[in-house]
């Protein structure tokens, strides 16, 4: 995670959970020993996770949502999100999360993006970033992504989707592919290209199907299927040699 939680009980036994900045790439292990610690401190009847600074998440950052809410209930507390901003309420509304974590769901301008494809017109290739990345370089590839999302005029929804994407399949490549890829992203018209590619082992076939939304309240599972809802395109060449995925993101000016 790119910034600490702060985990402190309340004087109306409450234990509250606030998270800051970019939550991805998450240790569940290291907050939820925060989270036991403060709730053996003093019987609590209520737990509160407050999303007031986060600017976004990835499946890592959900499931930690959804194992705080698991922690709250077992220990017969009720749990509270606080102060989701639109482009993260949004984001667990795709996930279909709103009403598990007892969230309304946000007004939308516009629609997730369904599969599309190119309409035959030849269009320039330019190149954006082009580099490998490990662990410790994810959250420098986000930030080249994000100035060019200003830069070009992108929506802040687009451009959340975009480190979204990218994110994910990182992510993936960094867990399951040899802790290290290669990101390669080129603007073709109104799209920007991304190819991440890593030597692993590859991703097994029941996984490469379009699947079925995962159950809300299930941890896991989700990254590839939320990248593909908000992805044009998402086309995947895997085998025992290494995986490259490449996404086909809109990007409208």
């Amino acid at each position: 995670m790119e910034h600490p939680v702060r985990v402190d009980v309340t004087a109306q036994d409450t234990v509250r959970v606030v998270l800051t900045g970019s939550v991805i790439l998450v240790r569940h292990d290291e907050v939820l020993l925060l989270v036991d610690r403060a709730m053996k401190t003093e019987p609590c009847t209520r737990m509160s996770v407050d999303l007031s600074n986060v600017t976004s998440l990835d499946s890592s950052g959900v499931a930690l949502l959804l194992l705080l809410r698991r922690r709250a209930l077992r220990a017969g507390a009720t749990f509270h999100l606080h102060g989701t901003r639109h482009d993260v309420r949004q984001h667990l509304q795709m996930a279909g999360l709103t009403m598990l974590l007892g969230l309304t769901a946000p007004a939308t301008d516009a629609a997730v993006p369904a599969h599309g494809g190119a309409d035959g017109r030849v269009t320039a290739e330019v190149e954006v970033l082009d580099q490998p990345f490990g662990l410790d370089d994810i959250r420098i590839v986000r930030h080249r992504l994000s100035r060019y999302g200003v830069s070009s005029g992108m929506s802040e929804m687009d451009q959340y989707k975009l480190l979204l994407a990218a994110t994910e399949v990182m992510a993936n490549s960094v867990r399951h592919g040899g802790g290290r890829g290669h990101i390669r992203v080129t603007s073709r018209g109104d799209h920007l290209i991304l190819e991440i590619s890593d030597h692993g082992p590859g991703i097994p076939r029941r996984y490469l199907e379009d699947r079925p939304r995962p159950r809300p309240g299930r941890i896991g599972l989700a990254g590839l299927w939320l990248v593909r809802r908000i992805c044009d395109r998402v086309d995947i060449d895997t085998g025992a040699g290494g995986t490259i995925v490449r996404l086909t993101v809109a990007a409208p000016r």
